[in-house]
């Protein structure tokens, strides 16, 4: 085939597999079902055609069809990458984390459940090897999110659903091809699989893919710094991502190419938007999308062309074989589903997912395209028994179009069936409300103006009925727990369009923007749920600390590497801000909107919440601002600056529009404004130097310079937020506290005594070897130097003196607390006695 051929050739399937899209949706069809059906009707009927000249196409477009260079290479080297990147970027990492455990369960876990059900189920009766049905079971164990998602996204399924599919098939082709590749090289060589060697490929082959492509990500978000705004030259970077992490990570260092896509993906998807200009971002997920969509296309197209080819000599007992593995297959899902994903619940590690949902994803199963690549790969391999690669590749072909016109043709009227198409009971009320209140409103604008020109066309109810009244329609079904509801969900709803509408206006940096809206869609499913409590609940989620902070605390307080930590803690903050500004903004939008809707006594409930989310939010950035006064000044004058820029770049733009200006002008006044990237948000210092908290100490000022060089070796910086526990009553104390900043409170059961900058605590236990006698947690942000026993031992006998002020000061202390005295106030301990 010529060049001009190929190229005329995939043009026209692009096209017509473009027109499949809104023929489906006439057929209520899934398009890659339509794409597969005609990919594979068109195989057929060359091969047709070629046996029968004259009859259904012409011979030689028959022989150019059928000449196709489609193999394995060319879906999982040029197509599968660019599937996989697009789907990485859309991944919203904070929603993904509300149901890790189960999407890694059913990515990983259900995929080696799947493998060796099947192959226990065909080995008995296929007349095959047992590592031949391991091979085939490894094919059919991945799944193809194309068809299910796009059912999904029609009859509105819930957004739980589509991301635990999603989620699954994005992980699921890599925990696969592994298996395969196990298997396919113990059906070339014989006897040369081993248990260490399968389990050692299993966890290399991720893991090498998922570093590689980390680093091919870090790589690109390098060369973003000194791209800033130009999309072009972004974009144009990020098509090299997929296809070089594929291609190191498959050809050079042996490892998941696969992993490598999604992880660089991820990675983008998280850390890129807090890299470039919100327009880049969106004209990149823009750009890969289309991508995305041609090369599905082509994918299910070229796929579907090479099953006449895969399934030429099915007999009957083939078909038996086909029943059996359809069955097992959806056997071993079951087990995953109906046994596994529960038992994550009771042991309480992940939100319940309820019998329907699962029972959607069962039947939600559905292969595609990476089961026919690998298909076509077994045919491909020489090393390959003939006999073994024909019955892999004849099953794999047969199940894969099975699911398709099976599973994905009856997969919308078991969602409808379910009811999971449905709104539930608070979203019709909503719906009713807000049409009762619409309608209201028209009426009385029809009145306005049909009076307006004396009665002529009058529409609308009579001056006695309710609309000629300033109350919002109501209607006695609804409880007060349900208007609650109503008007929570309302207000987060416009939470998040508040959040998105700043992101566009570039008021909001991306990142931030990510987790706020984030944020908001687990805050509507909450309050939605459980209302007001649900609401609430959320608030106090939105203050905690998430996995990343802590172990940023983690590596501060081990490793003394505080760059994480200062990051992560600059990000809260400044979420902190954003977030206060968005609810200053809520306010509006109950006077104006929501109290018509809902009525004033459901918005007094709603506006009581919003308060105790404001003071929530308050208390922390009160926090930040006493221990970090300067950083929050910055802060905010980075975020005026990012708003200004803004609000100028739109005006400019507007005059642009409005042809007041021209491109010229328009692009010479934004450089005037300065450039984007100088509007970054400041880095946070937390002041962790230990040389200058020692000098800020006043317990050390006698200290000579030589000394405090002899306890800079000794003492480690200590970072706790609000409300961390430092030490815990009974247990052995290991370490001695000095306070430089912040504040800690003591509870000693019987007492609450609270300490602050200056202050030690925590030495009563290295001196007097005494258990801790009371709680200590952090009351604020606070940094402290932490002296480990062994070396406060070895710094008090270097230094006696300070070993006489200090023991002097705890026995004093000790007998107090004998004596049942409290300290005087005036006398300004060095310590408290927590032991």
């Amino acid at each position: 085939m010529n060049v001009s051929t190929a190229v005329v050739l995939i043009a026209s399937v692009v096209a017509l597999g473009a027109l499949a899209r809104p023929l489906a949706t006439r057929l209520r069809l899934p398009s890659s079902i339509l794409l597969a059906l005609g990919g594979a009707t068109l195989g057929f009927a060359s091969l047709y055609s070629i046996a029968h000249p004259g009859t259904l196409l012409p011979v030689d477009f028959a022989e150019t069809i059928t000449r196709l260079p489609i193999g394995s290479s060319l879906i999982l080297f040029v197509f599968l990458p660019t599937l996989l990147f697009e789907s990485a970027l859309v991944v919203d990492i904070h929603r993904v984390r509300e149901d890790l455990l189960p999407i890694v369960l059913l990515a990983l876990v259900a995929v080696v459940v799947a493998t060796f059900g099947v192959a226990l189920a065909l080995w008995p009766i296929s007349g095959m090897p047992l590592i031949a049905c391991l091979l085939l079971g490894s094919l059919v164990a991945t799944t193809d999110p194309v068809a299910v998602i796009a059912i999904f996204r029609d009859v509105g399924a819930p957004e739980r659903l589509t991301r635990l599919v999603e989620g699954e098939s994005l992980f699921n082709d890599a925990a696969a091809i592994a298996l395969f590749l196990i298997f396919s090289a113990a059906v070339a060589v014989p006897d040369s699989l081993s248990l260490s060697t399968a389990a050692a490929e299993f966890l290399v082959l991720p893991i090498g893919g998922a570093v590689l492509g980390f680093a091919t990500a870090s790589a690109f978000l390098a060369l973003l710094r000194f791209v800033r705004d130009d999309r072009v030259t972004a974009i144009s970077l990020s098509l090299a991502v997929p296809y070089l992490a594929f291609w190191t990570a498959e050809a050079v260092f042996h490892v998941s190419g696969i992993i490598a896509v999604v992880v660089a993906g991820v990675t983008l998807a998280t850390l890129a938007p807090g890299r470039v200009t919100p327009e880049v971002w969106r004209h990149l997920r823009d750009t890969w999308e289309q991508l995305a969509s041609w090369a599905a296309i082509l994918i299910f197209v070229l796929t579907s062309l090479r099953v006449p080819h895969l399934m030429t000599d099915v007999g009957l007992f083939d078909l038996l074989l086909l029943v059996v593995l359809f069955v097992a297959a959806l056997l071993a899902r079951a087990v995953v589903l109906f046994g596994l994903l529960p038992l994550l619940t009771r042991l309480g590690l992940s939100a319940d997912i309820s019998r329907p949902y699962r029972l959607v994803v069962l039947w939600g199963g559905l292969r595609g395209s990476m089961t026919l690549a690998l298909a076509l790969a077994v045919t491909e391999n020489a090393a390959i028994p003939p006999t073994v690669a024909a019955f892999v590749a004849t099953l794999a072909t047969g199940f894969t179009l099975m699911t398709l016109f099976v599973q994905g043709t009856t997969l919308r009227m078991l969602i409808q069936r379910l009811g999971l198409n449905r709104l539930t009971g608070v979203d019709r009320v909503l719906r009713d409300l807000a049409v009762n209140v619409t309608t209201h409103r028209v009426a009385k604008l029809s009145k306005e103006m049909a009076s307006r020109f004396d009665g002529a066309g009058e529409a609308g109810p009579s001056r006695d009925e309710r609309s000629d009244t300033d109350e919002p329609p109501t209607s006695a079904a609804i409880s007060e727990a349900e208007r609650s509801a109503i008007a929570l969900a309302a207000l987060t709803l416009r939470e998040r369009e508040t959040v998105l509408e700043h992101f566009a206006n570039g008021t909001v940096g991306p990142r931030i923007a990510q987790r706020l809206a984030a944020d908001a869609r687990r805050r509507l499913d909450m309050a939605r749920v459980a209302g007001v409590e649900g609401y609430r609940a959320a608030n106090r989620e939105e203050t905690e600390f998430l996995w990343l902070d802590r172990l940023s605390f983690s590596l501060q307080r081990r490793f003394g590497y505080s760059g994480m930590l200062s990051r992560r803690m600059a990000a809260r903050f400044e979420t902190l801000i954003e977030t206060a500004l968005v609810v200053g903004e809520l306010q509006r939008f109950v006077d104006s909107d929501l109290r018509p809707v809902v009525g004033a006594e459901t918005v007094e409930m709603a506006v009581e919440a919003l308060r105790e989310r404001a003071a929530l939010i308050e208390r922390e950035i009160d926090a930040v601002k006493l221990q970090y006064p300067a950083y929050v000044v910055e802060l905010e004058r980075a975020v005026i600056a990012r708003s200004a820029r803004a609000l100028a770049a739109r005006e400019i733009s507007h005059l642009r529009r409005s042809g007041l200006i021209n491109a010229e002008v328009e692009r010479d006044v934004l450089l005037s404004f300065g450039d984007a990237g100088e509007l970054s948000s400041p880095a946070l210092d937390l002041g962790l130097n230990t040389r200058e908290l020692i000098a800020r100490c006043e317990l050390f000022e006698p200290l000579s310079e030589s000394h405090r060089d002899d306890l800079e070796r000794f003492l480690r910086p200590f970072f706790a937020e609000p409300g961390m526990p430092i030490i815990t009553r009974g247990e052995v104390g290991n370490a001695a506290y000095f306070i430089l900043s912040g504040a800690v409170e003591i509870d000693t059961g019987t007492a609450q005594l609270r300490l602050g900058r200056g202050e030690i605590f925590g030495e009563m236990a290295l001196l007097f070897d005494l258990r801790r006698q009371a709680d200590v947690r952090a009351i604020a942000y606070s940094a402290m130097l932490r002296l480990s026993l062994a070396d406060f031992q070895r710094f008090l006998a270097l230094h006696p003196t300070l070993r006489l002020r200090i023991e002097t000061i705890a026995r004093q202390r000790l007998d107090q607390n004998a004596a049942g005295a409290v300290p005087p106030a005036g006398l300004a301990p060095a310590m408290v006695p927590v032991a």
